[in-house]
């Protein structure tokens, strides 16, 4: 059994209220004083190595924290570097494996390079344990140390107590500026703050919050959502709880055919989720009686293969209608699958996307990795450039959407791109970041505004984990305490496939 932090009152505060605690100025690290304190600081250099050289190849992540750790240096605080990289399994993998695949050390000498050899003293052999200590005994005020990979330990991602006390051990401060995590459950990011007297959000996290509270809690209208990706189970809450709230939802990614597959539209060999027709019938039901429209492809371009383009002349685009897509006679032939939205879909999707002046977007339009997909997503990126010139207020939801507008070249004016892709999406939703709500656990730094206390809502002694089992919902979309709907929130999906 899973230990959890999301019980008692902490799981069921409106995420709104969680939100405006944290961005309350008690709990702004920029007037606190941690001369000498060892502040724990929970980062994301979850980024990409190239294998052949082992060089960090998008240091954006690492260096969007930079402030956070040049600030604490200035405090004198010791500072200590906590992050996941990868996903090393520790019960098939042995330690020599670990550290071969997954350690940090690119991510070391990219920090000693920015900050110095007498800032930062390097990466310690462990996060936990007898090295981890040593370590960090031998920092002196106004310096950094990284920890190696938390995920070497299945403590961390299984939310144990005993790895969450060990990390905690090591500190006097623990700061969350992750927050492509504050959704995980997990010992680096929740567990901890249950040892640790005083918790607070990082700068980075207070930004996230801001900016997206600001512009999608109380948006200007009309507002456009572009949704992609790849499964329904992942972004059905989210879908639901935009319907609840925007003017527009384009949807695209292989999860649109699951929506068109419960109209009735037969879609070839592309994989839908049988499992969530009814549940998407339901969700547009629902779009239909509040007047959200909700848009799904008129066309899109197949092949016959999900790895190299094939069959790309206008033949390898199809209509999607009602009239001739039926299991006979499929729009998309047999064999074949949908790889993209087709030009219809693009201008369509451009066409009441410019009508709006607030524009979310997350997930691609199609299997973009591949050039020759990749033609819907660009259109996307295209459009919100062409919004924000026009002066609306344009986000990009983290994770794939923010690789594909880089790469097209059209970052620039974006209003906001966000850092966590199933982050900005569970904020969205309304449901869960425990990663947020841990921070205000009663006795800790973050307690703000909610009054003292020394027990949970269940009864269980503040320093003490209740234990929970979690169960993903599947049914309902309605509901939320948030921006509306239901369900979980997990991390973008970019292939049609």
């Amino acid at each position: 059994m899973k230990t959890s932090l999301m019980s008692g009152d902490s799981a069921h505060r409106p995420l709104r209220d969680v939100v405006r605690d944290l961005l309350s100025p008690d709990l702004d690290i920029r007037s606190k004083n941690f001369s000498g304190k060892r502040v724990l600081l929970r980062v994301d250099f979850n980024v990409p190595v190239d294998e052949a050289t082992g060089a960090v190849t998008d240091s954006s992540r690492v260096k969007a924290v930079l402030p956070t750790i040049q600030l604490l240096l200035n405090q004198n605080a010791r500072v200590i570097l906590v992050s996941h990289f990868g996903r090393p399994e520790p019960k098939k993998q042995s330690r020599q494996q670990m550290q071969a695949m997954y350690s940090l050390r690119p991510v070391a000498a990219l920090l000693e390079a920015e900050l110095g050899s007498c800032a930062f003293r390097g990466l310690a052999d462990d996060c936990i344990g007898s090295e981890a200590a040593a370590a960090v005994a031998q920092l002196q005020p106004g310096q950094a140390l990284l920890l190696e990979n938390t995920r070497f330990h299945e403590g961390d991602a299984g939310s144990s107590p005993d790895f969450a006390r060990d990390l905690a051990a090591l500190c006097d401060v623990f700061v969350n500026d992750a927050f492509g995590v504050v959704h995980r459950d997990q010992g680096s990011v929740t567990g901890i703050t249950w040892f640790v007297p005083s918790c607070y959000p990082g700068p980075l996290i207070r930004r996230e919050l801001t900016e997206l509270a600001d512009r999608l809690y109380d948006p200007v209208r009309p507002l456009g959502v572009a949704l992609g990706g790849a499964k329904v189970a992942d972004k059905i809450g989210v879908i639901a709880a935009l319907v609840e709230l925007a003017d527009v939802v384009a949807v695209g990614g292989r999860m649109a055919f699951t929506l068109l597959a419960a109209k009735g539209v037969s879609v070839g060999s592309t994989q839908i989720e049988e499992g969530w027709l009814e549940p998407c019938r339901r969700m547009m039901t629902r779009a239909a009686e509040r007047g959200t429209r909700l848009l799904l492809p008129s066309d899109v371009l197949w092949s016959s293969s999900l790895s190299r383009p094939e069959c790309l002349d206008t033949r390898g685009v199809a209509p999607l209608t009602l009239d001739c897509c039926t299991p006979d006679r499929p729009c998309i032939p047999a064999g074949r699958y949908g790889v993209d939205i087709g030009p219809e879909t693009m201008a369509t999707f451009r066409q009441e996307l410019l009508c709006c002046r607030t524009i979310f977007w997350n997930g691609p339009m199609g299997k973009f990795e591949v050039p020759e997909f990749a033609a819907g997503t660009v259109a996307i990126a295209g459009t919100l450039d062409e919004a924000s010139k026009r002066g609306a207020v344009t986000i990009i939801g983290g994770g794939d959407s923010v690789a594909a507008v880089t790469a097209a070249g059209l970052a620039e004016h974006i209003s906001h791109i966000s850092t966590g892709g199933g982050a900005t999406l569970e904020l969205i939703e309304g449901k869960g970041m425990p990663g947020l709500r841990a921070l205000l656990r009663p006795g800790s730094g973050g307690d703000v505004g909610r009054g003292g206390g020394s027990s949970t809502a269940d009864g269980s002694a503040a320093g003490d984990i209740p234990a929970v089992e979690t169960a993903k919902l599947r049914d309902g979309v309605g509901g939320g305490n948030g921006l509306g709907g239901a369900g979980l929130g997990n991390e973008d999906e970019d292939q049609i496939t």
